[in-house]
């Protein structure tokens, strides 16, 4: 069975997947929030076989800093848009 994790801001939350993002309270969007966060995404990226990234409006910096840990552990990482026609 192949394993998913989705990477993408909170803003577009609420997501019902095994590992979203959801917003830390009193540190979301703050690298103390992030922290907490990699805390339970990185484990899920170790674990998973391909990497989803929803990011409609943008890449941000945590998102990026967990693209970049993604691939430096060997994942597929695939960016979601939408199509443009």
């Amino acid at each position: 069975m192949t394993k998913f994790v989705i990477l993408g801001s909170c803003r577009f939350e609420p997501y019902e997947i095994l590992a979203v993002p959801n917003k830390i309270p009193n540190a979301w969007n703050t690298d103390k929030g992030y922290e907490i966060a990699s805390k339970i995404f990185h484990p899920a990226m170790d674990e998973a076989d391909v990497i989803l990234v929803y990011a409609p409006d943008g890449i941000g910096k945590h998102t990026q800093l967990d693209i970049d840990y993604a691939r430096s552990i060997g994942k597929k990482v695939f960016l979601l848009k939408e199509d443009e026609d």
